[in-house]
């Protein structure tokens, strides 16, 4: 499937981290009908941010802009990252050689060799910090534990993910194969069994087990249920289960993600025949037929397909939640819908030329990307 441009992301970064032992850190809340969005003025020949109607809201100074979250945007000015608040004003100075987004109050960054965490006033909360840390959720982000030598050879085994909390102290020991995200409590991990092979499961805030690790793999939790894809049969389908493991959606999907608003994508088959993509609520009732080459999940109602494949055509228009097509396939590449109701997309097959598009389908802003 298509990854949704969500933002202009013109440098791909180690992402941005942390929060609370017990939950989440309080955020300043952010009025996201004020939301600013990231595009360059081919004029200046810099990035800046628009407001919702494609307005400069801070003037294009900057050589490389990210999205903002929780009121900061990481920005490259001078050569270096470093991050603005709404107004425009340099809220961290920009001295860092990677900068993330900001997740429960904190977000990590690269000064050299090192890694760490920084609040939204540029202090050093959590330095240094392993160089595989993940973003903050409910309270714990993932970090790599370093390889152990192996045998007389020497070599490094792979790293564990455990988990700190937002005083850097480690509080889920290195046990997964891979970093997961908390959601409603519980968060994805993979083990190698001792039959030798990899399994997924779910485990809570506490490191506890909750789900056993018996899934191929393991997807977040969300509206109370979460992708999975089943080991049993010749056929590995996915499925959906509840925070106790239980099938509430059988398997019987090629592909599944997350429910959003309600709906969920899925990719269903028939025998060998892949039908395509197409949408399921709760009950796995198709509510949206399986007609889709690509399908993204809904925001703000609308979502990102591509409905003409059929024909050899491979763009990307917008459905509403009864299926209808009410922006016409157009775009190489189409994004998430933002609360301040503006997507980003593509408007030719390399991605050097951009807009943002209103609910209506309306072009907003656009612009031509500068030469890499």
């Amino acid at each position: 499937m298509q990854t949704v441009l969500v933002c202009v992301v013109l440098v791909l970064l180690a992402v941005g981290l942390l929060t609370d032992p017990e939950a989440g850190a309080r955020v300043e809340a952010v009025d996201e009908s004020q939301e600013l969005f990231p595009a360059y003025d081919q004029t200046l020949g810099a990035y800046g941010y628009l407001d919702a109607s494609g307005t400069f809201a801070i003037k294009a100074q900057f050589q490389a802009a990210r999205a903002f979250s929780e009121g900061m945007a990481a920005v490259l000015y001078g050569g270096a990252w470093g991050y603005v608040d709404r107004e425009g004003r340099i809220a961290v100075p920009a001295i860092y050689d990677l900068a993330g987004d900001f997740s429960e109050g904190l977000a990590t960054v690269r000064l050299g060799e090192e890694y760490g965490y920084v609040d939204r006033q540029g202090r050093r909360v959590i330095w240094p910090a392993s160089p595989g840390a993940q973003p903050f959720s409910q309270g714990l982000a993932a970090v790599l534990s370093p390889g152990e030598p192996s045998g007389q050879s020497g070599a490094t085994l792979s790293g564990r993910w455990g988990y700190i909390d937002r005083t850097g102290r480690l509080v889920i020991p290195p046990v997964s194969l891979s970093p997961g995200t908390f959601s409603e409590g519980l968060a994805p991990f993979r083990i190698e069994t001792t039959g030798g092979e990899v399994r997924a499961g779910y485990i809570d805030r506490r490191g506890t087990i909750v789900v056993a690790p018996q899934f191929l793999a393991a997807l977040d939790f969300s509206e109370g249920l979460a992708p999975v894809w089943s080991d049993q049969g010749a056929a590995h389908y996915w499925g959906y289960v509840d925070a106790t493991g239980s099938y509430v959606v059988t398997p019987q999907f090629w592909e599944a993600v997350p429910f959003s608003e309600g709906l969920a994508v899925v990719k269903v088959g028939s025998g060998s025949n892949r039908l395509g993509y197409g949408y399921i609520d709760h009950s796995a009732r198709l509510v949206i037929e399986p007609r889709f080459w690509g399908a993204e999940p809904f925001s703000q109602g609308l979502a990102a397909v591509q409905p003409l494949a059929g024909a050899g055509d491979y763009r990307w228009g917008y459905i509403d939640r009864k299926g209808r097509l009410v922006i016409p396939a157009q775009f190489s590449e189409a994004g998430a819908f933002s609360p301040a109701g503006l997507a980003l997309v593509s408007l030719d097959a390399e991605g050097q030329e951009r807009a943002y598009i209103d609910r209506s389908g309306r072009i907003v802003y656009a612009w031509t990307e500068p030469n890499p």
